[in-house]
């Protein structure tokens, strides 16, 4: 039997909401009336462990695609690009951070070109994201960071 990126893909969502599930089953529930701390994470754990679960019993009742190669300038790009964004959020600030996020993560992609269509997006979601976790949610992050006042 050859292993297929779903058996791989299911196995990663079992086993992480497993682990996640372990470590927020020890913060108190609450009820559905007043949610405690593990409310949330305890749900969204087991939905992560049932798709896991379904994506594997879908992985062995049918032929999928075979793993290929790894493709190692994603692997360690991407969170290489997490641990960029978390280490530039104060010096530049949240838009310039999801910003530069976003150019690490797609430069690992063979399909990445330099085009205005790309910076406009790349634009647009920064704004976005800026809109909702600062002025919607009320997140404490600074728009522009320290390197800018």
């Amino acid at each position: 039997m050859k292993i297929g990126q779903d058996s791989i893909l299911g196995l990663f969502f079992a086993i992480t909401g497993i682990v996640a599930l372990w470590i927020s089953i020890q913060y108190p529930l609450g009820t559905a009336g007043r949610m405690g701390p593990g409310f949330f994470p305890v749900g969204v754990s087991g939905l992560l462990v049932l798709t896991g679960i379904g994506v594997l019993v879908r992985s062995i009742s049918s032929p999928g695609e075979l793993l290929s190669a790894v493709k190692w300038k994603a692997v360690v790009m991407v969170p290489a690009a997490a641990v960029a964004f978390g280490l530039a959020i104060e010096p530049l600030g949240f838009f310039l951070a999801v910003l530069l996020l976003l150019v690490l993560c797609a430069a690992t992609s063979v399909k990445f070109r330099r085009e205005w269509k790309s910076a406009l997006g790349a634009l647009v979601f920064a704004t976005l994201c800026t809109a909702l976790f600062i002025q919607l949610i009320g997140l404490p992050i600074p728009v522009l960071g320290t390197l800018f006042k």
